[in-house]
C-alpha cells in the first residue's frame, strides 16, 4: 500500500508539472491542457529544465520545489484564461496503463549486469548530491542525463526506493506511444487498439532496469511525431522544430549513441527543411555539440564515447582487423536481432505490402527511409573498430540498439491507415 502511495506521489508531481507547463500559453483553445499532445510537448520542456539542473548542479530538492511553484502559477493563469481542462479517453487510458506497468516494475527489481556495474552507480552519485566530477565509475565518460533523471526522482520520492527514479522512464515511454498514436484523426477505439499493440510489441520490464535504451526509444518516437508535423502536416513548423532540437539535446546527453543520432537527424533537417530553417537547425545542432564538448573539457571527462571500446587511433585499429569477417558478423547479428524485435520487423513487412500496393505512396516519407539507412550504417560502422571481445559484446547489445529506433515506421503506416479510412 505504501509503495502504491509512493507511485501516486511521483505521478501526481509529474502530472502537476505537465499540467502547469509553459506551453499552455501557446496551446490552442480547442486543445485541452490535460491532453496527450499538450502533455507530451510539456514533457520535453520539463526534461529540458531537469537537464539544465543537471549541468549546473542545482539542488534537487530546491529545484523540485521551484517546479511545483512555477507549475501552480501557470495552472492558476490557465484557469483565469479559461483554458480547457477536459481529459480525453486516450489520456485516461494511458494513465491507467502507466499505473498497471508501474506495479509490474516495482515487483520486478532484478537489475542487469550493466545496470549493476555502472548505471545504478552513476544514479547513486546524483542521488547523494554529488556531481560529474565525483564520477569514478567504470564508464565515467558515458552521458549522465538518464542517470541524473533516475537520481533526481529517487531523491524527491515519498520513499527513498531506487526503483522510483526509474518509473519516470515508464511514463515517458507511455506518453511517447500515446503521442504517436494520437496523430490519427479517427475513432478513439482504433487509437487504443494501436496503443496496446505497440506496447505489446515493445514492452519488456528488463528495459526499465536503468539502462538508457528505452529513453532513446521514447525520445525517437517524440521526434518522429514532430518531424511528421513539420514535413507531412506542415503544422507549427517552428514550435515542432524547437521541440525536436530540445530532444536531440536530451539524446546527446543520454547515451553515447546520441552523437550518431544528432548527426543523422541534423543531416535530415538540413536536407528537407526550407532554407531559413536549415540554418536555424544547423547552428542549433552545432551549438548543442559545442556545449557538450565544453562541458566535458571543463570537468576533465574523456570525449572518447567509450574508452574501453575504442582506441585513440581508430584508423590504425581498422587496419589491424579482419573487416570482411566483422561486416559479415555485424550483418548476421543485425538480422538475427531484427527478427527478435516484432515492432520493427512487422513494420517493415507492412511497409513492403504498402509499397507493393502503391509504390508512390511512401515517397512522402523519404526522410524516414534515409534516416533508417544512415542510422543502420552508423551502427555497423560503430561496431567495426571495437576493442571488445568480438562478436560477443555486440551480440549482447544489438537488440537494445535496434530497440532505440524500432518505432521509426509507425507514422508512415498510420498515415496509410488514415488515407484508407477516409
Amino acid at each position: 500500500m505504501i509503495e502504491l502511495l509512493n507511485i501516486f506521489f511521483l505521478f501526481f508531481s509529474i502530472f502537476i508539472f505537465l499540467t502547469g507547463g509553459i506551453l499552455n500559453f501557446h496551446n490552442e483553445k480547442k486543445t485541452s491542457i490535460i491532453s496527450i499532445d499538450n502533455f507530451s510537448q510539456n514533457m520535453v520542456l520539463l526534461l529540458s529544465l531537469i537537464w539544465i539542473a543537471s549541468i549546473f548542479d542545482l539542488s534537487k530538492e530546491k529545484f523540485f520545489i521551484f517546479l511545483y511553484t512555477l507549475s501552480f502559477i501557470i495552472i492558476v493563469c490557465s484557469i483565469l484564461l479559461k483554458k480547457d481542462f477536459k481529459i480525453d479517453i486516450l489520456t485516461l487510458f494511458s494513465i491507467f496503463i502507466f499505473f498497471i506497468l508501474s506495479i509490474v516494475i516495482t515487483n520486478d527489481l532484478f537489475l542487469s549486469h550493466d545496470t549493476r556495474l555502472y548505471w545504478i552507480e552513476k544514479a547513486k552519485i546524483f542521488y547523494n548530491g554529488k556531481f560529474v566530477n565525483d564520477d569514478f565509475t567504470i564508464k565515467n565518460e558515458y552521458p549522465h542525463f538518464g542517470t541524473y533523471l533516475w537520481g533526481y526522482f529517487w531523491k524527491n520520492s515519498y520513499l527513498n526506493y531506487e526503483y522510483v527514479g526509474r518509473i519516470p522512464y515508464l511514463l515517458i515511454y507511455i506518453f511517447a506511444i500515446s503521442h504517436t498514436v494520437n496523430v490519427l484523426k479517427t475513432r478513439v477505439y482504433i487509437k487504443l487498439i494501436l496503443f496496446l499493440i505497440i506496447i505489446l510489441f515493445s514492452y519488456e520490464s528488463k528495459y526499465f532496469d536503468g539502462r538508457q535504451d528505452i529513453l532513446l526509444f521514447s525520445f525517437n518516437l517524440f521526434i518522429f511525431r514532430f518531424l511528421y508535423e513539420i514535413f507531412i502536416n506542415k503544422n507549427n513548423v517552428k514550435k515542432n522544430l524547437i521541440l525536436t532540437i530540445l530532444l536531440l539535446n536530451l539524446i546527446l546527453w543520454t547515451k553515447t549513441d546520441g552523437l550518431l543520432y544528432l548527426i543523422v537527424y541534423g543531416f535530415i533537417l538540413f536536407l528537407f527543411l526550407e532554407k531559413k530553417n536549415k540554418l536555424i537547425s544547423l547552428f542549433s545542432i552545432l551549438f548543442l555539440f559545442v556545449i557538450k564538448v565544453y562541458f566535458y573539457k571543463f570537468w576533465g571527462i574523456s570525449l572518447n564515447p567509450s574508452v574501453q571500446m575504442y582506441d585513440a587511433n581508430i584508423l590504425q585499429r581498422i587496419s589491424e582487423i579482419d573487416i570482411f569477417y566483422r561486416l559479415y558478423s555485424i550483418i548476421y547479428w543485425y538480422l538475427i536481432n531484427l527478427f527478435k524485435n516484432p515492432l520493427l520487423l512487422i513494420s517493415l513487412l507492412i511497409l513492403l505490402a504498402i509499397y507493393i500496393s502503391d509504390r508512390r505512396f511512401l515517397s512522402k516519407f523519404r526522410y524516414i527511409f534515409i534516416f533508417y539507412v544512415f542510422i543502420t550504417l552508423g551502427i555497423f560502422a560503430s561496431y567495426l573498430p571495437t576493442m571488445y571481445d568480438f562478436p560477443f559484446a555486440m551480440i549482447g547489445s544489438f537488440d537494445r540498439i535496434i530497440l532505440q529506433h524500432s518505432g521509426i515506421f509507425l507514422l508512415p503506416i498510420f498515415y496509410f491507415i488514415v488515407k484508407k479510412l477516409k
